[in-house]
């Protein structure tokens, strides 16, 4: 019984982390304030570009979590990267 709850719960965990991985960039959020954006989504990355204020990207739904930060996958124009913040982006009306 132990080992079916273990292989249950493996499989879960597994699934969130797939799913987790495949969450893409949607919707249209407009820049409000300078946001580094990150060129992996890992503790030591180098900040790849800073998105202005007006810019329009999209924004991933979920978290990748990693060693002390998260991140989240974002896309604007044709450059793409991770951020750490979301709070310096705002909803576009009608997106």
């Amino acid at each position: 019984m132990k080992f079916l709850l273990s292989a249950a719960l493996s499989a879960l965990m597994l699934l969130a982390v797939v799913y987790g991985c495949s969450d893409a960039p949607k919707g249209r959020w407009k820049v409000t304030a300078p946001v580094d954006v990150y060129a992996d989504n890992d503790d030591g990355a180098p900040v790849a570009f800073v998105l202005q204020p007006g810019e329009i990207c999209a924004l991933a739904d979920g978290w990748s979590y990693q060693k002390m930060f998260r991140f989240k996958r974002v896309s604007c124009s044709e450059r793409d990267g991770w951020i750490s913040l979301d709070s310096d982006f705002e909803k576009v009306p009608g997106a």
